[in-house]
C-alpha cells in the first residue's frame, strides 16, 4: 500500500484477495476507484457490488469495507477532510451541503461508466493520481483542484433541483432537518415516531410517508441504521464488550441487538469484529 501524508488529503492504492481496504473516518471522506477485480462494498449498513472501473463515494463517519468477491482485487483512493469543501462554500450554500450530507449517506451509489458524472470522476482521479505519483513542483495544488471538481459533480448529482419532484424532496429534507438532528443526538435513547412528527407539526402517518419519500428509509429503519452504524464504529475501533455496545447504541438488550445487527449486516457482531483487520 502506498500512502501520502493525510493532511490536507492522502492518496493510496491497495490490493488483496480478501479485505482490500476498510476504515472509519470521523471527519474525512473518500473517493474510491476499483482498478481490478470484482468487490463487495459495505458502507455503513448498505452493501453494494462493484467491478473494475467503478467509483464510490464514502461519506464521513460511516464504517466501510471493500472485499474482493473472487480472486484478487485492487483499488486506488483519495481521502480528504470535508472541511476542504465546506470552508470554501458561501453561506447560502451550507443548506445545499446539508442536503448532500443526508442524500449521500442514504443513496449509496456505484458510479459506473454510463453514469452522467462518471467521466468527471475518472478524469479527475487520473489527473490527481498522476500528480501524486510524479510529485512535481506544487503537485498538491492540482490535486486540490481535482477534489473541487469531483465534489462539484457529486453535489450537483445528489442535490439536483431540475424538476418538481427534486424540489419537493429538497424542501422536505430541509423541513425534516430538526428530526434528523434529533435522531443523531438521541439514537441511544427511546425515540417515538409520534414525538418526531410533533417536531414538524404533522400526523404520525403523514410523517412516516414524508420521511420515506424524502430520505428513502422509514423512520424506524433510519433510527436502527443510525444505531447499527455507531455499533460498527465501536466494533471496528474499540474493544468494548458487545453487551455494552448494545446498551450504548440504544437497543433494549444483547439478543435484540444481535437480531437487528444480523438483519442489516448478514452476520453477527462477534463475527464482524473478528473479521476486521
Amino acid at each position: 500500500m502506498a500512502e501520502e501524508t493525510r493532511f490536507p488529503f492522502r492518496m493510496y492504492s491497495s490490493r488483496s484477495d480478501g479485505i482490500v481496504t476498510e476504515g472509519y473516518h470521523p471527519a474525512s471522506v473518500e473517493i474510491i476507484e476499483i482498478t481490478a477485480g470484482d468487490v463487495t462494498v459495505q458502507i455503513g449498513t448498505d452493501t453494494v457490488e462493484a467491478s473494475v472501473g467503478d467509483f464510490l463515494y464514502i461519506p464521513a463517519a460511516l464504517v466501510f469495507r471493500v472485499t474482493s468477491r473472487e480472486g484478487e482485487a485492487a483499488l486506488r483512493a483519495m481521502e480528504f477532510d470535508s472541511s476542504i469543501i465546506e470552508d470554501n462554500m458561501e453561506n447560502f450554500d451550507t443548506e445545499i451541503f446539508y442536503m448532500f450530507y443526508i442524500q449521500s449517506r442514504n443513496r449509496i451509489t456505484v458510479f459506473r461508466q454510463d453514469h452522467p458524472i462518471y467521466r468527471t470522476l475518472h478524469s479527475c482521479m487520473d489527473e490527481a493520481y498522476g500528480e501524486y505519483v510524479s510529485k512535481d513542483v506544487c503537485y498538491k495544488l492540482p490535486i486540490r483542484a481535482n477534489i473541487y471538481l469531483i465534489m462539484t459533480a457529486l453535489l450537483r448529482y445528489y442535490c439536483g433541483t431540475k424538476n418538481e419532484l427534486d424540489r419537493m424532496v429538497y424542501h422536505n429534507v430541509m423541513r425534516l432537518r430538526p428530526v434528523i438532528e434529533y435522531i443523531s443526538a438521541h439514537y441511544s435513547e427511546k425515540i417515538y415516531i409520534e414525538s418526531l412528527a410533533e417536531m414538524i407539526t404533522v400526523s404520525a402517518d403523514y410523517f412516516t410517508k414524508m420521511f420515506k419519500d424524502s430520505i428513502g428509509k422509514t423512520p424506524i429503519d433510519y433510527i436502527n441504521a443510525a444505531r447499527i452504524n455507531h455499533a460498527l464504529m465501536l466494533l471496528l475501533t474499540t474493544d468494548t464488550p458487545i453487551n455494552e455496545i448494545s446498551e450504548a447504541v440504544g437497543f433494549s438488550g444483547p439478543n435484540y441487538f444481535h437480531k437487528i445487527f444480523k438483519q442489516y449486516m448478514v452476520t453477527s457482531p462477534l463475527v464482524y469484529r473478528r473479521s476486521a483487520k
